[in-house]
Order: C-alpha cells, then sequence, then structure tokens
C-alpha cells in the first residue's frame, strides 16, 4: 500500500522520490532473497494485446509475382507482413503446406531457392503438405536445416509425424513459442502443427517410407490441453488436412486453426466438444490472396484472458496487388533466376501445335498435350498402353520451341514413369470409372461452381494406346461399346503393360485394380521424358496428338445435324489503373519488442531485439448445344483464375 500511495502523489520531484524509493526497496527485497519484479508490481490493472497472423497455404510454388494468373508473389508478403509488424505487439507469418513444391522456380533446385525465400520473407513456422513430401523425406529434412541456417527464427511442425527409429517427432520441433511481457500484463502464445495421415497416400509411397502418422485429432487434443497447462493464453494448429472445420471441432483447447489443402476461403468459427469457441481460417491457394487474422487479447490483473476476438481480413487480390513488392526479395529472386536461368531456358525440343494443358479442359475430355503426355510415356517403355491422371497435367504448351521450364510447368511433381501388368478386364473396369468421374466434371464444369468438381476431378484417366468408344446416355458402368489396344479388340483376359506416372500406380482410391500390383520396371522423371518426346518429328508428334483416343458415340441424327465444338474464352485482361497509388515500402528490418523470447520444444530460439491459357485444342467428350456453349462461355468469363486441388 506504501508503493501504491507514493505512486499517485503527484508533481517532478515527488516522482524522482518514488523512483528512488521503489529502486531502493527492490534492491533490499533482492538482497533478503525476495521475488519482487517490476512487471509484479506494474501488471494490475490488466491489458489488450493486439495480435496479426498473416497466413498462406497450397502456394505450390508460385512464389514470383504473376498478374495474368493472380500470383501476389512473395514480395509482396514481405512487404505487407513488415507493415504488421510495425502496427501490432506480435505478428506471425505461418503456412500451412504444399509450398516447396509446384512451379519450375521452386522444382528445379527441389526447393533450395524457395527455402531460401521463406526464411527471408520471416516466415515463422509451417506445417508440411502431402506436396512438400514430393522430393522424399530425406529432401524435406534439408529443407527444413537450410530454413534454420536462414537469420530469422523458423520452425517446421507436424508433432504428430514420428521417426520410429530415432523414436522421436520426425521434424526438429514440436512447439514453437512466444512470450511478451509489457507493463500491463505478459501474453504467451504457442504454435504446433499437424498432418492429415489421410494425405500420406498422395505421395509416392517412397517419399515417407518408414514414418509413422499418429491420428491427427488425438495428437492435437494431447498437444493443445499441455500447452493450456503451461500457461500459454492463445494455442494456434497449422494443419494441413482434407477437413479443418471438422478437426477444429473435434478438439478443445485451440484458439486458432490455421489450414491448408482445401484451396477454400475459410474463416469460420467453431464449438468445441466442452463447449469451447474455435476460429478456422483457409486462404485459397496459390498466392492469390493473403490471410490475416486480427487478434485483440485482454488480460486481467491476474494475467488471465478475460476478453479474446478474432477477425480474418483477408487481402484479395485486387487489393493485394497495389502492394509494392519488396526491394530485397525481388533482387534475390533476381539473383536466384540468373541462377537457374541456363538449365530452364534450354530447349529441349519442338511443339507443333498450342497444347492445352488447362485445369478444367484435361478434366473433362481430352486435349492435345494430354495425348502427347501418354504417348511419351509409350515412346520411352514400350508399353502396350499409356495412363495419366488429368491432376498430373498442370500447364499448357505453345507452338514453337519447347524449353526445359515448359515441360517443367506441365510436370512439376517430380514424378518418375512405371510400368504395371493388367487384364484387358481391369483396363475396362478402371475406364469406366474414369468415365464416371468424366462426367461429373463436365456437370461440374458447366455449372460455373468451383466448389462442386468433385474431390477426385483429376482422377480422370488420358490414355494412349488404347481407343474406347463411349456412349454416356448408357448407364454407369457400362458405358464402354468398344475398345481396341494397338487396333486390335481388347481382350479381357489378356495380360497388358501398362505405362503410367509412379503417384497413379499407387493411388487406389478410384482404382483397386490398382491395389498389390508390382511395378515392371521404373523409368526417368515425368518431366524428363516429355522433354525427349518434343525431339520427334513434327509428323510424328502431330499424328500422335491429333489421334481420338476417348471417342463419344453419336447417333446418325447428331451426325448429320453436326455439333459445334465449344467455345473457348478469353480471359479479359485486368484493367490496371495509370497512375495507382502506391504504398511506402516498409524497412525491412524484422521488429520484437526486447523482451520478447521465441522458444522451441527442442531448441530455444532469440529473436534479436528491434530487430488460362485459351485459344488451344479441346476435343468435347459429350455433345452439348450451341446455347450450352454459350452459357459455358458466359460463365468462365466471369470466373477469376483460382487454386485448384492440386494432387487429384
Amino acid at each position: 500500500m506504501y508503493t501504491k500511495n507514493i505512486l499517485f502523489v503527484g508533481g517532478t520531484m515527488m516522482k524522482t522520490i518514488c523512483k528512488k524509493l521503489i529502486s531502493l526497496l527492490l534492491g533490499v527485497c533482492l538482497l533478503l532473497g525476495g521475488m519482487i519484479s517490476v512487471s509484479a508490481i506494474d501488471a494490475k490493472a490488466g491489458g489488450t494485446f493486439h495480435i496479426s497472423v498473416v497466413h498462406t497455404n497450397d502456394i505450390h510454388g508460385n512464389i514470383l509475382a504473376d498478374d495474368e494468373n493472380q500470383v501476389l508473389g512473395l514480395a509482396r508478403v514481405q512487404t505487407f507482413f513488415e507493415r504488421q509488424e510495425k502496427k501490432n505487439d506480435l505478428t506471425f507469418l505461418l503456412d500451412a503446406g504444399d509450398y516447396f513444391h509446384g512451379q519450375s522456380f521452386a522444382t528445379v533446385d527441389r526447393g533450395a531457392a524457395a527455402s531460401e525465400l521463406m526464411g527471408a520473407c520471416g516466415y515463422t513456422a509451417m506445417t508440411v503438405g502431402n506436396h512438400d513430401w514430393n522430393y522424399g523425406k530425406d529432401r524435406l529434412k534439408e529443407l527444413e536445416s537450410l530454413l534454420k541456417e536462414e537469420k530469422f527464427m523458423f520452425a517446421m511442425l507436424a508433432g504428430n509425424v514420428i521417426n520410429p527409429l530415432e523414436n522421436n517427432t520426425f521434424f526438429k520441433n514440436k512447439t514453437y513459442t512466444v512470450s511478451l511481457e509489457k507493463s500491463y500484463g505478459k501474453i504467451k502464445v504457442a504454435i504446433f502443427g499437424v498432418f492429415d495421415p489421410r494425405l500420406v497416400r498422395a505421395t509416392a509411397p517412397e517419399n515417407t517410407d518408414g514414418l509413422w502418422f499418429e491420428d491427427m485429432q488425438d495428437y492435437a487434443q494431447e498437444r493443445a490441453n499441455s500447452l493450456k497447462q503451461q500457461g500459454y493464453q492463445i494455442v494456434i494448429c497449422l494443419t494441413h488436412c482434407i477437413d479443418p472445420v471438422a478437426l477444429a471441432s473435434s478438439v478443445d483447447n485451440v484458439d486458432l486453426w490455421v489450414a491448408g489443402h482445401d484451396h477454400k476461403q475459410i474463416a469460420q468459427t467453431v464449438t468445441t466438444p466442452n463447449g469451447g469457441k474455435s476460429y478456422v481460417v483457409e486462404n485459397t491457394s496459390n498466392l492469390n490472396t493473403i490471410g490475416n487474422v486480427e487478434i485483440e487479447c485482454t488480460l486481467d490483473a491476474n494475467g488471465n484472458v478475460s476478453s479474446l476476438s478474432m477477425e480474418e481480413k483477408t487481402v484479395s487480390y485486387e487489393e493485394g496487388f497495389y502492394i509494392p513488392e519488396h526491394p530485397d526479395m525481388l533482387s534475390r529472386i533476381e539473383e536466384l533466376k540468373a541462377e537457374q536461368a541456363p538449365l530452364l531456358e534450354k530447349v529441349v525440343g519442338y511443339s507443333p501445335e498450342d497444347l492445352n494443358g488447362t485445369w478444367e479442359d484435361v478434366r473433362v475430355g481430352e486435349t492435345g498435350l494430354a495425348r502427347a503426355v501418354t504417348n511419351a510415356y509409350l515412346l520411352e517403355t514400350g508399353a502396350d498402353v499409356a495412363i495419366e491422371n488429368a491432376g498430373g497435367i498442370r500447364a499448357s504448351i505453345s507452338k514453337g520451341d519447347v524449353r526445359y521450364q515448359d515441360v517443367l510447368n506441365v510436370s512439376p511433381f517430380g514424378n518418375y514413369v512405371v510400368t504395371l501388368h493388367l487384364t484387358g478386364a481391369q483396363l475396362l473396369s478402371m475406364m469406366e470409372r474414369s468415365l464416371e468421374i468424366m462426367r461429373q466434371n463436365q456437370a461440374a464444369n458447366l455449372s460455373g461452381d468451383y466448389d462442386a468438381w468433385p474431390q477426385n476431378s483429376g482422377n480422370m484417366l488420358q490414355i494412349a494406346g488404347m481407343q474406347i468408344t463411349y456412349d454416356m446416355e448408357k448407364p454407369n458402368g457400362s458405358r464402354i461399346l468398344s475398345a481396341t489396344v494397338g487396333g486390335q479388340k481388347l481382350v479381357a483376359d489378356k495380360e497388358y503393360t501398362v505405362a503410367m506416372n509412379n503417384y497413379l500406380a499407387t493411388d487406389t482410391s478410384d482404382y483397386p485394380e490398382l491395389t498389390g500390383k508390382s511395378m515392371v520396371c521404373e523409368y526417368g522423371a515425368c518431366v524428363d521424358i516429355l522433354a525427349v518426346y518434343f525431339q520427334l518429328e513434327s509428323d510424328e508428334i502431330l499424328q500422335d496428338i491429333k489421334t481420338k483416343n476417348l471417342v463419344a458415340f453419336r447417333s446418325e441424327s447428331e451426325e448429320d445435324n453436326g455439333v459445334p465444338e465449344p467455345v473457348t474464352p478469353v480471359t479479359p485482361p485486368m484493367v490496371v489503373p495509370e497512375n495507382p497509388t502506391q504504398l511506402p515500402v516498409q524497412n525491412s528490418t524484422h521488429n520484437i519488442p526486447t523482451n520478447t523470447q521465441v522458444q522451441s520444444e527442442n531448441v530455444t530460439l532469440q529473436k534479436s531485439p528491434e530487430i488460362p491459357n485459351t485459344g488451344f485444342d479441346f476435343d468435347a467428350s459429350v455433345p452439348i448445344s450451341f446455347a450450352c456453349a454459350l452459357s459455358v462461355f458466359s460463365l468462365l468469363l466471369k470466373r477469376k483464375s483460382r487454386g485448384k486441388e492440386t494432387e487429384k
């Protein structure tokens, strides 16, 4: 009470005397072994902490700004993050997985450049997505180490991934923690991560061979309970999972979930089993937007949370376009591009026509590029039949010289080609299922609603070496009217050699015919096999890309009347004002108050003080009327560029 009375006496002299008395009192207490601290005296009124959680997910190697495809790029993320740092008590930059793999800039050096730029951008932590395993578990550990070597603090978090040989978590850290103490109280924030075990099948088995994946719900609940017991007022979980809302609804004591994988915009409050509340956010994909959760946390005099509010304030592409790209990031990107240029710009062949690899088109029917890919597999392996899941084709190729970067954009996943033995009956069964997926894809495409696309849309099969004629008016499972392999009628009990990428060979969710099949032979990377294909003579390539393998049955009346080809819309260019408002670029220093500690479960980290392509070929698989074609054209014109389910 004596100290309190002195503190309320006015006047400069009394303030000076007060400070001296407090210092003297503290000194005496320390000499007597007392535990009084300044915060213990001052933190009586409580106060509000302002926290920003900037978040990204499913970047898929889209690190470079790309206005045509509405990619904001990492240089804009860095500028935005640093602005948030200056405004808030604490600011985190988090990623929810599928970062290292996708575009050629990230893939050509197996994630090294992507890793360096993530560290330079100032990312706090990330969890891993299924595509982050595509270079293999050993390379992912190397990328974690590369990030650790950056000057900024970072943690790769997926504590339910276990290395049984070491009887420990696969990644170095389970938790990233921050404590910030101010005059009115102390806030403690903990971040951990979980990876959905169901997504292990979305990468080649050898990429995760020997690892265990604990149940994510059980692990998250145990981890959240432990952190709350340790006094962390705010607990954040990073997750790459199929249904983050369902996961969040099943776990108590997590305040904020930052999710990835679904490629959706989510900002939803859910009720947890004990009646508590949790906030779930996800941020589309491909850096089309930047997520930003604004948190206000008020503590009472005892350091307990008296109120906690969270609001997602997403930065849209239209808003983010005017954020200046960070000069430091741009400078390093240019240096890295120069280092990669000799390999990426190397001409590997020639394409005699524009080849369509547009996301929607390869899922609703054949395209010339799909035929080129599957014929490339036949050329390499000598197999009877080649198949490719539509989701394995990620970009188009223009007429003319084909660079290594072009083929890498088409096939960026690091997959390789394998051959299996399948009977004719098994091939027919798979193609019947593929036709049903294609039918669902066509309906979704006509609806104009991205959410209408089935989760397995990318498992529609493109083929070469085999030709089928089908009738979509027939019941599901009996649509194939005829089938030939190498020009000869398919024989149900004959065994055929079938080439495909190694991911498809192990994805038995839609094609159980592949279950238990041993690989006959393994070949080179898909990207390199496609590069070799474009060294063929133009007339050979033209013959391949013009040969229809999926032939839709048409009645005589339909043939007589003729069916108009579908219209491929031209996406109007984005109109940019002549003199857009330029916002100032912030200083590149990452500031955290001097009394902030950054800790990890296994390692203590200290932050320094103050410191759609158009005009391509497309074969309609189902006749549609001219009016429907115009309707599709109208719908597609209205659609923005958007992220897609990458692994499907």
